[in-house]
């Protein structure tokens, strides 16, 4: 990968995805996997390889060889043992058999490598066009009200959540299922909060449970209440971006408060195919500020710029910075 579009190489890739990159380059890599399709793919090419080595079991020769190359090596079997009775040169013909073999059990590697090409070349293909519209509406709701209200509450440690209203996504958008006492609102976000250029703008498996404090309850929470209500409505990336900015020029949308942040602290959401689960973290809200008014992005500084509204309608600074543990206390992955 060129390191003037491309910041990650494909060896720290792998390295970002074991959990083996120190803090800095770790959110590096986060910001340009949440807009780089080439990368997004590349990363979950590596997760299902993955995934693919530790599921692989070796087929039995009669499941795994062609029928004609095992039609050929028990002949062959066949004439060996023969050869044994009738013929003193057992050992020239043993070794021969044992060449026959390996050459049999090369090509059918070979065969097994180009399947797995394939395969992988047409899940590329199929990944790169996976999501360009929005699915069925029904995809991306959650059937079961009860585990949508415990997926919300674990982006935050239970004695936050625990009081924290809960919202749950409905067909005309998102409802109160739980009324909260401390002000903070809990909730899970779908995929079109991601950046409107995001190759995963539309996917339905993201699940990404937030717990927005009482500034950013009052001043970011509708934001993803008024994106949900445009994708539910059937308004174009185009009519969502013109409205958005609409609403901040006329002040219909709220600038971020002073001392707005959200939990991210679940370890059972999915934030998109190519980071997973990823890792714990909170996120500061800002009006439009430069990254160095918190060293974000600097080595080894554990701040980091979210992406997710650079560049977007809603002119906001969002910064991350990952912790040390999931929100029901348990140690994080190492960034």
């Amino acid at each position: 990968m060129s390191t003037n579009s491309h910041p990650i190489e494909q060896e720290e890739l792998m390295a970002y995805l074991d959990g083996e990159l120190p803090a800095h380059q770790a959110t590096e890599a986060l910001s340009h996997l949440e807009l780089c399709p080439k990368c997004q793919t590349l990363a979950a090419d590596f997760r299902g390889v993955s995934q693919e080595l530790m599921a692989w079991e070796v087929e039995s020769p009669e499941v795994g060889i062609p029928s004609e190359i095992n039609a050929a090596l028990g002949e062959r079997l066949q004439k060996r043992d023969a050869a044994k009775v009738s013929s003193p040169r057992v050992k020239n013909r043993v070794m021969t058999s044992r060449w026959v073999l390996a050459g049999a059990m090369a090509i059918v590697c070979v065969a097994v490598g180009l399947k797995l090409t394939l395969t992988s070349r047409n899940r590329n293909e199929g990944r790169s066009t996976a999501y360009p519209s929005m699915a069925s509406i029904e995809q991306y709701l959650m059937p079961d009200r009860n585990a949508e209200i415990a997926l919300a509450r674990s982006a935050a440690p239970e004695a936050i959540s625990a009081d924290a209203k809960i919202l749950v996504l409905g067909w005309r958008g998102y409802e109160t299922a739980i009324e909260g006492r401390n002000g903070f609102v809990c909730m899970v976000e779908r995929s079109w909060m991601s950046p409107f250029n995001s190759a995963e703008f539309w996917n339905p498996k993201t699940r990404a449970p937030m717990c927005f404090n009482p500034a950013a309850a009052r001043s970011i929470l509708p934001l993803t209440i008024n994106r949900t209500e445009m994708v539910l409505a059937g308004l174009s990336k185009a009519q969502m971006i013109d409205s958005i900015k609409a609403g901040f020029d006329n002040k219909e949308l709220p600038a971020p408060e002073p001392g707005a942040m959200c939990y991210m602290m679940s370890r059972a959401g999915y934030l998109n195919d190519a980071l997973g689960h990823h890792v714990p973290h909170l996120m500061f809200y800002f009006p439009l500020t430069d990254n160095s008014s918190w060293g974000a992005d600097l080595p080894d500084s554990p701040v980091t710029l979210n992406p997710q509204f650079r560049d977007g309608p809603e002119p906001i600074t969002e910064f991350v910075i990952p912790v040390g543990k999931w929100s029901d206390g348990t140690a994080a992955p190492v960034m």
